[in-house]
């Protein structure tokens, strides 16, 4: 057998689509230095110590470990035990991520900002969708936070112990696309609305009997919140005219255009002063044809089965064909109006319907085929996202549909919430089930929130939004938001830009949407749903058995996201009681948080410092539909920020800066002028500040313990806050 032939790496160009292919090594003997690169750019850098014998590698793919999609498998061994720094490199937008969603008794993680978080054994690279992750061997980072170089790109660094067990690395080129399923992940060409998305809704607030008046009205109510978050103010069903379209001869954008009697003023004037309040109007759509006499005016434009007759599908009517020709006769100017009209929040509703209540049932019946269907829906999806621009947001409504990835900013991941614990249960389940979708394929929409549930459930489903990023969204009529459930919405907007720092397959193991359907669903539709409480013994029916439901925290119930600022990295612990949970001992390292650091932890809804915590926590027992959120930072040998009372992340939303100087602690905040927000500081051994003052604000402050309460007025938008030791 002749001997092998080793060629070195080239400089292969790099792509706008990223390959299939396996990562390609370069030794370098004088420098024992070792280089991985994939698409033309460097991956992975690892320098090796002289002094432990032979290195041992895999220098290239032997092959797929799993055939497709493409899996490469690098392995790492030394003679002798040695540490050794690895470096990573990374396009400008990459994340921490473990290759795996929550095990048993482990928090559901995510991140704010780009932190290395503890014990995440992965790292994305969002806009290549290209993961790593690593197995086999004891290793820490040696950093807090991805960094950027000179280019832009992002930098980590970790230490692994090799020795002669391997250290293993799986590289998995175009992950969510191919190993996940979502076909039509490209990132390189599409990436979700960037911001958070805060708002309110007339669905749940007056069904179709919302009028012009009511919408104006909430403008006018929400104009206050704007300077804490408050963005959008979205019309749902019941402004259009119908039947659809209302002339059987014109283009169904005659309906959508045009308003019926609840909105005599028509578009422009719901517009004009949702805009003089501030905010941003939002518009509901939906590919609903139900004009009886369409199809005899435009017959070219609808499926029809092997007879010729018109196929028709429930909440649908008649199926649109989705060519071309259809498509830009009755769904570009529809979207495009709407758009001219001033509309910048678009929320694409029943899409649902149109693909299994229409294209596919038409598959079922032998007159399309399977690529017929996904071509003829994705092509209504591009014709609308194309109209309305790419500046708009734009909202896939209802139900995951993975044939909307690339295409909407947003995805609702569960059917119609209500104030019932069924539709709760429901958001804060499916919020958890999807969030490894989360800011990697789109932004997750738990459906609107109805403030007028039970107070601690409303609670805690404002905090799991908040917190894990998602779409945020109010919807109730305007009496219901008394002064206890306003404040609950002050502190949680606008939610956190947080991204997903686990992946992997849904689990299957237990029930979706559970109950949604049976339990406080089945309504008039022009009857909002009415809050009500539930039976310890129905709502343990609705949630079912799965193989965590007997652990302290079953999944779903247990998150951390871990925050990162250029002043300041943390974790935010939240405890979302889907069942009821049990008084338990938490060791820090399921929440993603080195277990052998010291942290201060604080209590933001009780308000209470929980002290010095090391290795573990004790957590108390909650109520069903209740929750706990703990901030978790890392102790300093100095005085330093703990918490505030204005945002439910204690504080990424309001300290916009810190520094420490000469026993001087400096906090740059953002705040609603005329408002008062609480913020603590931890000083060892209490030792009290000898001043405490303020640009833009009037403070004061008491001191108890080693804790102490700084009160801040702000007199302006902006303020600095110094406290002197």
């Amino acid at each position: 057998m002749p001997d092998p032939i080793f060629f070195e790496s080239v400089a292969n160009p790099t792509l706008a689509v990223p390959p299939i292919a396996h990562a390609e090594h370069h030794w370098v003997e004088e420098s024992r230095t070792l280089f991985y690169e994939y698409n033309g750019r460097p991956i992975i850098e690892m320098i090796v110590p002289d002094d432990c014998g032979e290195f041992g590698f895999r220098h290239s793919s032997d092959g797929d470990v799993q055939s497709w999609p493409y899996l490469q498998q690098l392995y790492f061994m030394l003679d002798k035990p040695a540490k050794v720094t690895v470096h990573f490199h990374l396009s400008p937008e990459a994340v921490s991520m473990r290759p795996n969603r929550a095990g048993s008794e482990q928090a559901i993680v995510g991140q704010s900002g780009f932190p290395l978080i503890y014990g995440v054994n992965g790292l994305y690279d969002i806009k290549q969708d290209f993961l790593m992750d690593w197995h086999g061997r004891d290793w820490k980072w040696l950093d807090t936070e991805l960094t950027p170089n000179e280019n832009g790109d992002l930098i980590a660094h970790l230490e692994v112990e090799l020795g002669p067990k391997p250290w293993f690395m799986n590289l998995r080129p175009h992950f969510y696309r191919t190993h996940l399923g979502y076909t039509y992940h490209e990132p390189w060409r599409f990436r979700p609305y960037p911001n958070p998305v805060t708002g309110w809704c007339s669905w749940e607030a007056y069904r179709r009997d919302v009028s012009e008046e009511n919408v104006t009205a909430a403008a006018e109510f929400f104009k206050p919140l704007k300077p804490y978050g408050m963005e959008f103010i979205q019309i749902d069903d019941g402004y259009e005219l119908t039947p659809i379209p209302a002339d059987p001869t014109q283009s169904i954008a005659v309906s959508w255009l045009n308003t019926n009697a609840q909105f005599p003023g028509g578009h422009d004037a719901v517009i004009n002063k949702i805009k003089d309040a501030g905010l941003v109007p939002g518009i509901w759509t939906s590919c609903t044809l139900n004009n009886d006499d369409f199809a005899k005016y435009q017959p070219e434009c609808i499926v029809h089965d092997k007879d010729g007759n018109p196929v028709q599908g429930d909440w649908l009517g008649f199926v649109l064909n989705c060519e071309p020709a259809t498509l830009e006769k009755h769904v570009h100017p529809y979207y495009s109006g709407l758009r001219d009209k001033g509309y910048l929040y678009f929320k694409t509703d029943q899409i649902r319907h149109l693909l299994y209540d229409g294209l596919q049932k038409s598959a079922k019946m032998g007159i399309l085929t399977n690529e017929d269907v996904e071509l003829r829906f994705r092509a209504w999806m591009e014709a609308a996202r194309k109209a309305v621009g790419d500046d708009a947001f734009y909202l896939a409504s209802w139900g995951v549909l993975s044939q909307v990835v690339g295409v909407a900013d947003a995805c609702r991941i569960g059917i119609d919430a209500n104030p019932t614990w069924a539709g709760v249960r429901m958001q804060l389940v499916e919020s958890a089930r999807w969030f490894h979708a989360q800011r990697i394929l789109f932004i997750n929409d738990p459906d609107h929130v109805c403030v007028r549930a039970k107070f601690e459930w409303t609670r805690t489903l404002l905090s799991l939004v908040s917190l894990s990023g998602g779409l945020f969204m109010l919807s109730d009529p305007l009496d219901v938001y008394d002064e206890p459930r306003l404040e609950l919405v002050k502190k949680t907007i606008p939610p956190l830009v947080t991204t997903t720092a686990e992946t992997g397959a849904l689990d299957l193991s237990y029930p979706a949407y559970t109950w949604t359907k049976l339990h406080g669903f089945a309504v008039p539709r022009e009857i909002p749903v009415q809050a009500e409480g539930v039976e310890l013994e129905d709502a343990m029916n609705m949630a079912g058995n799965y193989a965590t439901m007997n652990d302290d925290h079953p999944f779903t119930s247990l998150w951390t996201i871990h925050i990162n600022k250029p002043w300041a990295n943390w974790s935010v612990v939240g405890r979302f009681a889907t069942v009821p949970l049990k008084a338990s001992t938490v060791a820090l390292e399921n929440f993603g948080v080195d277990p052998t650091k010291d942290y201060l932890a604080f209590d933001f809804w009780a308000e209470k410092f929980l002290g010095k915590v090391t290795g573990s926590i004790d957590c108390s027992a909650l109520d069903l539909g209740h929750c706990q959120v703990i901030s978790l930072r890392p102790v300093l040998e100095r005085p330093q920020f703990v918490a505030s009372t204005r945002h439910i992340s204690m504080d990424a939303i309001s300290v916009k800066g810190e520094s420490w100087d000469q026993n001087a602690l400096a906090l740059e905040l953002s705040g609603v002028p005329g408002t008062t927000e609480t913020y603590w500081f931890h000083a060892p051994g209490g030792k009290a500040p000898s001043s405490v003052t303020a640009e833009g604000a009037s403070v004061s402050h008491v001191a108890d313990g080693d804790l102490v309460a700084v009160s801040v007025s702000f007199q302006s938008e902006n303020s600095r806050l110094v406290v002197n030791w």
